[in-house]
């Protein structure tokens, strides 16, 4: 006999069926029946046609006699129907039918009805009907689920189940039905073929789906889960009993729904983290866990500390994979609102990391100063991976506090305690890089400095030791990978923005001498650690200080004056020697002057240099950027870089263009300074002193703008980019002077006419047989 699916039924009030199993005998059967005939041969008992062997009539089903069919059906394999004509509604067993007192009760009852009670019989009829359509359709799809054996028709069944259950206008059929569902979505979970995980995650999205559905079911539905759960079996399907929570919290969201069961559900989820012991259950149950952090802030809140002690002991656990610590990390800072709220236990914390680290500082400096070292004391080897491991989370933890992790919030975050802290972590990292060389140790080092010194401005003694240290990491680079490079270089960009204005020359210097590491890692093969470098330009390139900025600015500009010296004696014959100091004089700079470079190094640093400018050229109204500095940014790109009027833009095109669009770039972000030219040469008596020096010092910009670009449509040998550059740059201008009727003096300018012979040499060049 196959196997029938458990509490199905076939649909339908209208069919007649006996309430006995055919080929069973039954013992008062016959004698029933004789004595009924009987009766009627006596008069004692209606006429067959009024007493039918099924209720024409019948009211809704009692769940006791669904009970009673589900477990016969159990027991023979066959679908029954409980009688419902014994008692209900004045119908009598068959032995109280044979009673004369009682026949003319019953047949009055039953010819002379109310009508009204009849319509409203007729719709439970109706409904009863419907629930049987909907329990047919429900038994079909958990029967065909279970046999089918195609694997795509049974995953369609399955998704024809979960929008059943998605409707949700079966509830009562559901409810009825839901051990038999639940039963049905277990076995599946719970199969052995890899094959089949699709499937496997949908009947766990239906289980979450169910739960949420049947909103008053849910405590039921999440204690099934759960002791599913722990009742054992593979680590694959507990993932899948954890999958269906997260689904049903998802769907359920803030519903009040499950208010009541929420502290049930973090209870129970709160034992399963304590006791997980693979990422994979680790991932799953802390995304259940987030999802009530998220919509029932206040039960979480009760379980945050026990949470992160656990979520701290996989973050220090430095055995896991780097893409875990990340993982755990990335979940302690989402919980940023309950560490703010429990600051106490916050600050506590980073003071228990705090002491660890420096017990095994300790312990490492007893390896440093060659005493016996006790055996209690553990090796390097197993405290550099544990300092290193605390120092990320001590980061990850100051995250996590957010923006309340700054003196300016206040008690207990204050000045003199990240000031405190910083400084006994940069003593920390110091002792371990003395015992050994741990890159480890060193990039989290970095970052842990890096997120303290965000939250503090740092002043004398302080300052000192981290422009120290930011200097003794830089020398390290060259011997490390990418990531220690990348947190070295994001050090040093904090270390210029935050000290600013402070920042002493020599720093400066020493971070753009021609010796220096960061020069070399511009040439990193990692695009990553070239746009890092790119940021530690730009940071020093945005000073406040102009002394400092200028210091950097003709560094920088000194390195391009060494890179164009060296590409112009790349052109000069062998039998000639180029005149020395002959090219860029008036930016050369003596660290770099008696310097030589390749021809691709060469290259190279222009075009990085030339980007780096644009943080001063770029700055829209910069008094820095338009007069302060010597060259001015417009000056050294429209005349001291004579590249763009010498051979050089023909052997190396790319230049040429790369000092064009700078200088473009920088022009278009002031209006190609057209209102300044037409200033009076004499300030105003309203002007302030400052801004008269900076209008009179740009007055000549836009004359000098409209030749450079007359001279370079002339050349008849002009890089394609450049050309069609410079076209696009020359109608910009022109659409501008003849916006306004007050540019109309510009015309007459003699840089003006200069400019359309340009346009005129480039038309002829390029379309001679359009022009007469």
């Amino acid at each position: 006999m196959s196997r029938k699916a458990p509490g199905s039924r076939l649909s339908g009030a209208h069919k007649l069926r006996p309430h006995w199993n055919d080929w069973q005998p039954r013992g008062d059967g016959v004698s029933s029946l004789q004595d009924k005939v009987k009766s009627r041969e006596l008069g004692s008992g209606p006429p067959y046609d009024v007493l039918p062997s099924r209720c024409p009539e019948q009211p809704p089903l009692h769940s006791d006699a669904y009970a009673a069919a589900d477990a016969h059906q159990e027991e023979t394999g066959y679908e029954v129907e409980p009688s419902v004509c014994d008692t209900a509604f004045g119908w009598k067993s068959l032995g109280e039918e044979l009673r004369p007192n009682d026949v003319t009760s019953d047949l009055t009852t039953f010819q002379h009805g109310n009508r009204a009670l009849a319509s409203k019989e007729m719709r439970k009829s109706q409904d009863r009907g419907m629930a049987h359509s909907e329990e047919s359709r429900l038994a079909n799809l958990l029967r065909r689920v279970s046999r089918e054996d195609d694997r795509d028709r049974r995953l369609a069944t399955l998704k024809q189940l979960k929008e059943f259950i998605s409707h949700g206008e079966s509830k009562v059929t559901m409810v009825k039905q839901l051990d038999t569902i639940l039963s049905t979505l277990n076995d599946i979970l719970n199969e052995s073929s890899k094959l089949l995980w699709e499937l496997r995650q949908e009947a766990a999205a239906c289980v979450g789906l169910l739960c949420t559905v049947l909103s008053y079911e849910a405590e039921r539905i999440f204690k099934w889960l759960f002791t599913k759960f722990n009742s054992g079996g593979r680590d694959e399907v507990k993932l899948l009993y954890l999958v269906a929570a997260q689904r049903a919290l998802e769907a359920a969201g803030e519903r009040k729904a499950f208010s009541h069961i929420m502290q049930l559900v973090m209870s129970n989820l709160q034992s399963i983290l304590e006791n997980v012991d693979t990422p994979e259950l680790l991932c799953q149950s802390v995304k259940c866990i987030l999802q009530v952090a998220r919509c029932y802030p206040h039960v979480f809140s009760t379980n945050f500390r026990d949470t992160v002690d656990i979520l701290v002991g996989w973050h220090i656990d430095h055995t896991q994979r780097q893409s875990l610590t990340q993982q755990v990390s990335g979940w302690l800072q989402s919980l940023e609102q309950f560490w703010v709220a429990d600051l106490t236990f916050s600050t506590t914390l980073l003071g228990q990391f705090l002491e660890d680290m420096e017990a095994y500082a300790e312990d490492l400096s007893h390896v440093t100063s060659g005493e016996a070292v006790d055996e209690d004391i553990p090796p390097p080897s197993v405290s550099l991976p544990k300092l290193a491991a605390l120092l990320r989370v001590f980061s990850t933890v100051v995250r996590s506090i957010g923006e309340r992790f700054s003196p300016v919030r206040g008690p207990p975050i204050t000045e003199a305690y990240v000031t405190d802290v910083l400084n006994r972590v940069l003593a920390c990292v110091t002792a371990a890089k003395q015992v050994q060389f741990s890159e480890a140790v060193l990039t989290a080092g970095n970052e842990c400095v890096g997120v303290l010194l965000a939250s503090v401005e740092p002043t004398g003694q302080l300052m000192e030791a981290v422009l120290a240290y930011g200097l003794d990491q830089l020398d390290c680079c060259l011997a490390c990978g990418s990531d220690y490079s990348l947190a070295v270089l994001s050090l040093l960009t904090l270390i210029v923005d935050q000290v600013n204005t402070k920042l002493p020359v020599s720093f400066v210097e020493k971070l753009l001498a021609p010796d220096s590491h960061l020069l070399n890692l511009r040439l990193h093969p990692e695009k990553e650690v070239m746009a890092a470098v790119h940021s530690v330009y730009q940071a020093l390139l945005s000073l406040k200080n102009i002394p400092t900025l200028e210091a950097a600015y003709k560094l920088v500009l000194g390195e391009m004056a060494c890179a164009l010296c060296s590409l112009m004696e790349s052109l000069v014959p062998p039998d000639r020697n180029a005149a020395p100091g002959s090219t860029c004089s008036a930016i050369q700079h003596p660290a770099f002057t008696s310097l030589s470079m390749p021809v691709d190094k060469a290259q190279f640093t222009l075009i990085f240099n030339l980007s780096t400018l644009t943080t001063i050229g770029n700055t829209k109204n910069s008094l820095i950027g338009m007069w302060a500095l010597s060259p001015t940014v417009f000056t050294l790109l429209s005349q001291n870089l004579t590249v763009v009027h010498s051979e050089l833009a023909v052997f190396y095109p790319a230049i040429q263009y790369a000092v064009l669009y700078s200088l473009y770039s920088h022009c278009t972000r002031h209006d190609h300074f057209i209102s300044s030219s037409l200033s009076s040469s004499s300030p105003s008596l309203f002007d302030g002193a400052v801004i008269s020096t900076v209008t009179t010092a740009t007055k000549k910009h836009f004359g000098t703008l409209l030749s450079l670009l007359g001279n370079l449509l002339s050349k008849e040998h002009l890089y394609p980019d450049a050309r069609k550059l410079l076209l696009t740059w020359a109608q910009e201008v022109s659409l501008l002077m003849v916006k306004s009727d007050t540019y109309s003096p510009l015309f007459s300018l003699p840089s003006f006419s200069r400019f359309c012979r340009g346009l005129l040499d480039n038309g002829e060049a390029r379309h001679p047989r359009f022009l007469l």
